[in-house]
């Protein structure tokens, strides 16, 4: 693995996949409900038992959509962080999330990192370019690093390929 560490455009891609990401999972997740359930929030039916769940659903539906907004991105990146050590964004741009250390993020790093930025509102990233190691703030108060991850998936395609020829010759 490279210590290269990431600077504030390729993170800033990878943010940008993600909110895409996210925005399609979220809206595509609402269309699914809706069609579903047959849900139109502006002609629900009046019935108010507890066992018509297509009438609480539509009643309610309108406030599912940013709810949804609100939780599921940090679930996302802290579930990715913790198993993946990088979104699907980060994926892309071939980023890893570390602990300073090297090893691997755990549950308690993910939920400062995600929780700092969401209370700086992203703001601390304005850091990347202006510290030694490329951290942004939440970065700082986690303790994580950001690094290219390109090197290991190289590696792993040649070992590969010279696989593929001693197994033909």
């Amino acid at each position: 693995m490279s210590r290269r560490y990431a600077g504030l455009v390729s993170r800033g891609v990878a943010r940008a996949l993600d909110m895409v990401l996210l925005a399609l999972l979220i809206a595509g997740g609402s269309w699914l409900v809706r069609q579903f359930f047959g849900i139109d929030p502006e002609h629900c039916s009046p019935d108010t038992g507890w066992w018509h769940l297509r009438a609480r659903v539509c009643r309610y539906f309108p406030y599912v959509v940013p709810v949804a907004g609100v939780i599921i991105p940090p679930l996302y990146r802290i579930i990715f962080f913790v198993i993946a050590g990088q979104t699907l964004g980060m994926g892309v741009m071939g980023l890893r999330l570390l602990r300073e250390d090297g090893r691997r993020v755990r549950m308690r790093q993910a939920l400062k990192r995600v929780a700092a930025f969401y209370v700086t509102l992203g703001l601390g990233s304005f850091l990347i370019p202006l510290t030694a190691r490329r951290r942004a703030l939440h970065d700082i108060v986690a303790g994580t690093v950001v690094v290219y991850d390109w090197a290991d998936h190289a590696t792993d395609v040649r070992r590969a390929i010279e696989q593929v020829r001693s197994a033909e010759a």
